[in-house]
């Protein structure tokens, strides 16, 4: 890979967590989400948006199908659980989905985003791209890229 493609893979995968972000903090003053629990980790905030479809699955799978494709599988679930719930997410390209294999169907919420504030804790976890609280709990936003990277895509 040449430095200008680097930059423009580069590029494209901040603008595509800026858009995450975005749909985070900036809409109508609200926002709906999923609140996944992740096995040894902060609950995730994720904007439903972004969800394609959700399905049950073993979640010992390293892929799942969804329409004519094989989705790979970013596990969020307790290792020990056999079936849970596979979120198909967005992604920019049709190539870029993937499933995000959870325990269960994630409960959803309505968000003020005012109720949202930034948590400055040290992210040393990649997949993390930011850390959020609400009232007393926290939470952590997703790095999609670094998350799409790690599964291969």
């Amino acid at each position: 890979m040449n430095s200008q493609t680097k930059v423009n893979t580069l590029s494209a995968d901040q603008i595509s967590q800026q858009e995450l972000q975005h749909l985070i903090t900036v809409s109508t003053g609200f926002i709906d989400a999923y609140i996944i629990d992740c096995y040894g980790k902060d609950p995730m905030l994720l904007p439903q948006n972004i969800v394609l479809s959700a399905l049950d699955s073993m979640t010992q799978v390293k892929t799942v199908a969804w329409h004519d494709a094989q989705l790979p599988v970013y596990a969020v679930n307790d290792p020990d659980r056999k079936n849970g719930v596979a979120l198909v997410i967005e992604g920019d390209e049709l190539h870029q989905r993937f499933a995000l294999m959870c325990n269960e169907m994630p409960k959803t919420i309505r968000l003020r985003i005012s109720e949202v504030v930034d948590d400055d804790r040290e992210i040393t976890d990649p997949s993390i791209a930011q850390y959020v609280r609400m009232a007393a709990q926290s939470f952590h936003i997703p790095h999609m890229a670094n998350i799409q990277s790690s599964i291969g895509l």
